[in-house]
């Protein structure tokens, strides 16, 4: 084990010498640390009130200080960025404002009036770091069709489109141009009121002539939001908190159920989610007795390796710094993923009966995490309290962070005594000032009663990321007793098909991959990318286990369409006899080497018709997997869109050990009556789940950030001779922003 430990950590040294001398082969376009002295913009009190109409009619407008002369972030790095955009800043004692003038060339594209849905659409945004950390940031952006858009940005999980605020925005068309105003609260930001200075970035896209511009002049092998590439935003005088900062969102739900031929069940369900200020830089959010239903169904897939796949988290109370507890672990291991919390050993959901969180910054290099939930009792299962406690010291952009995790068992108002699961983590990001180099370490150990040894996991890395490279190495060493109880960790489980259970294993993991990429000032193409990647796994002796060696390519067309080519060659080491179909032997436990090929395309997205295809090609095991799957889109400009997927898979083993056809259907139908009136239906079915159902949701956003949904929900179960209904259902929730 020692050896293999030197070897992994010669290789790491030695891939970073290598990064680094190919990084320093390229000179920056402009030094990051200058950037705040090289790209500022005044922000001085409006003289007058501002009416957010996406006029820009208000004389303060005329007075403010302009920011412009944006440069070209893709499809290549270029200075003077054309058509040309102008920004302009004030506030009052309320809000923070953004004017914005873009000069159009191209029609102008959207895709959707759907809330959220930005990158697809000609739009612009601000990203907005109040406490200048360089590592988190806020961003409030507004299609050219005035639909709102807001996210977080943090480090590794970069832009969270599930986090939402209330704030306003509305924009004008005119001939050859349109414009836009935007309002964001004081109070839904978290910055320092002694402070006059706040990073600062605006990006702003043009689907048609495929472009994204950027103020500041961001590298290219940076996504334009980041905000270790800001300006200055500079006030006059420092903003002052607004008192009373909180947010009361009440609810109520309502629903009709009937689950096959028996009676009909009504369901009535109301609680309250609230958000309040604690300090200007810390947030508090608070439920009681949460509505953790799904309004907004989840996609299924088919999953044809041997380990589970997890979906993201998508409900309000978990989304917000959402990053200061998730953001540990790498890969396939997290000590915490907050879509755990609800739901039982077996993955059925549980009352949730209230959670409290606080997150946010006590320094502007401080941050911290501290949130609470309780889970109800079952027939089968002992209700649960959940603790996670997490610490983050940022350098620069290089940071130290700690995270606590404590599960606890509850028999009525009794702590059982040996019922917990915890986990502690440690790990150190160092990252150089331009973000192109980077390395880190974690460490991180389970409790659990009677579990003594065996309980670490641990983990070792380094990445570097320059305009034409992109190289990395992810190394883990996970021990069998490892134990994520409010986490995931995809690999320690194995099922043994022929006793019908799972068997802890831990694992060593080695992940490697180099890009090169070429962007073509001329021509059709915008950008190439030439890849190769090596994933090695190792059992706790260091013997074989799993082989993955990939060569791929990518080309990216000027008009938005793309193709993508790979071809693998894998060899596993079968610890556990394992199906793969429904019917017929498990394949045995053993030696097996197979390669693949595949190739996907994806049409002109701007186009009202789009359409993409892939197929798979090759071995599989001891047998052969055939994939194929086409989609179609058809988009009536901005106010429709209708879609339908279909994957066919073709599994043939040797006879004793099965074929299998899994097929799954997916179509969605998407109408925006208005930006405020959204009606979506979703047909899935999933052969391999023996799913099919419908949930058809109308959504009426009947005041801002309050919503009436009504959900007709029927799911079947397919493979009954009767085709009898599973369950179907009739919802409706209301929820207020007061």
């Amino acid at each position: 084990m020692i050896i293999h430990s030197i070897y992994n950590l010669s290789k790491l040294y030695i891939i970073l010498a290598l990064l680094n001398l190919a990084s320093h082969t390229l000179t920056a376009q402009i030094d990051v640390s200058q950037f705040k002295e090289v790209f500022r913009i005044a922000n001085n009190r409006a003289t007058s009130p501002i009416v957010i109409d996406g006029a820009l009619d208000e004389a303060v407008w005329q007075e403010s200080d302009l920011a412009t002369d944006f440069y070209q972030k893709t499809p290549y790095y270029a200075p003077a960025a054309d058509p040309r955009t102008e920004v302009r800043f004030t506030y009052d004692d309320t809000y923070l404002y953004m004017a914005a003038r873009c000069e159009q060339k191209s029609d102008i594209v959207i895709q959707t009036l759907k809330r959220d849905e930005f990158w697809d659409n000609d739009g612009i945004a601000v990203m907005l770091d109040p406490l200048s950390t360089r590592t988190n940031g806020f961003l409030f952006g507004v299609t050219a069709a005035g639909q709102q858009w807001d996210a977080q940005y943090a480090p590794n999980s970069g832009t969270n489109a599930d986090w939402s605020n209330k704030w306003k925005a509305e924009v004008k068309i005119y001939d050859g141009y349109w414009t836009a105003e935007i309002a964001i609260p004081f109070k839904v930001l978290r910055f320092n009121d002694s402070s006059k200075e706040w990073g600062m970035n605006v990006v702003r896209g043009i689907q048609g002539i495929n472009e994204f511009h950027n103020w500041t002049a961001v590298p290219e092998s940076f996504w334009p939001p980041n905000p270790a590439f800001a300006g200055a935003l500079v006030w006059d005088e420092a903003p002052k908190k607004n008192s009373g900062n909180y947010n009361i969102i009440p609810f109520v739900t309502s629903s009709v159920v009937k689950v096959k031929e028996e009676k009909v069940d009504y369901n009535f369900n109301a609680g309250l989610d609230a958000r309040f200020a604690l300090t200007s830089t810390i947030n508090a959010d608070l439920t009681i007795n949460p509505d953790f239903s799904q309004i907004e169904v989840d996609e299924l897939v088919t999953n044809l390796t041997r380990f589970s796949i997890f979906l993201p988290e998508k409900r309000t109370f978990f989304l917000e710094n959402s990053d200061i507890f998730g953001n540990f672990g790498i890969g396939p291991i997290t000590p915490f993923f907050s879509r755990r919390i609800g739901l039982n050993e077996n993955g059925e959901p549980v009352p949730l009966l209230y959670g409290l969180r606080a997150t946010g910054n006590v320094r502007s290099d401080v941050r911290v995490g501290v949130m609470n939930t309780q889970t109800g009792e079952s027939d089968e299962f002992n209700a649960k309290n959940q603790t996670a406690v997490a610490v983050q010291k940022n350098f620069g952009l290089s940071n130290i962070q700690g995270l606590f995790v404590n599960q606890q068992e509850f028999d009525g108002f009794r702590q059982v005594k040996d019922g917990y699961s915890r986990n502690a983590s440690l790990e150190s990001l160092i990252k150089s000032d331009d973000g192109q180099r980077s390395a880190w370490v974690g460490a991180h150990q389970s409790f659990k009663k009677g579990i003594k040894d065996k309980t670490g996991f641990y983990m070792f890395g380094g990445e570097i990321r320059t305009a034409k490279w992109n190289l990395l190495t992810s190394n883990i060493i996970a021990q069998e007793n490892y134990f994520t109880d409010l986490g995931y960790n995809l690999r320690v489980e194995n099922y043994d098909a022929i006793r019908d259970t799972s068997i802890r294993v831990g694992f060593n993991q080695s992940f490697s991959y180099a890009e090169y990429t070429i962007r073509p000032e001329k021509g059709k193409i915008q950008r190439h990318i030439f890849g190769v990647e090596n994933f090695l796994v190792y059992n706790p002796d260091w013997s074989f286990n799993e082989r993955n060696n990939v060569l791929r390519y990518f080309v990216r067309f000027r008009n938005t369409s793309e193709v993508s080519a790979r071809i693998e060659n894998n060899e596993v080491n079968l610890q556990y006899p394992f199906s793969f179909v429904s019917a017929g032997e498990p394949l045995p436990a053993g030696k097996y080497s197979y390669s693949s090929v595949s190739l996907d395309f994806e049409s002109d997205n701007r186009r009202l018709f789009q359409y993409e295809m892939s197929t798979r090609l090759g071995d599989f095991y001891n047998g052969t997997l055939n994939r194929f799957t086409v989609g179609a889109n058809y988009r009536v400009q901005p106010w429709g869109n209708f879609g339908v997927q279909y994957q066919f898979n073709k599994l043939k083993f040797p006879e004793a050990y099965g074929d299998e056809l899994i097929t799954a259907v997916l179509a969605k139908v998407e109408i925006g009556f208005s930006r405020n009136l959204i009606w979506t239906t979703l047909f899935q079915f999933v052969d391999q789940s023996d799913f099919m159902g419908i949930n058809s949701r109308l959504q009426w956003r009947f005041a801002p950030m309050s919503d009436l949904f009504l959900v007709y929900i029927d799911n079947y179960d397919v493979f009954d001779s009767a085709v009898s209904t599973n369950n179907r259902a009739v919802a409706l929730k209301i929820n207020y922003w007061y």
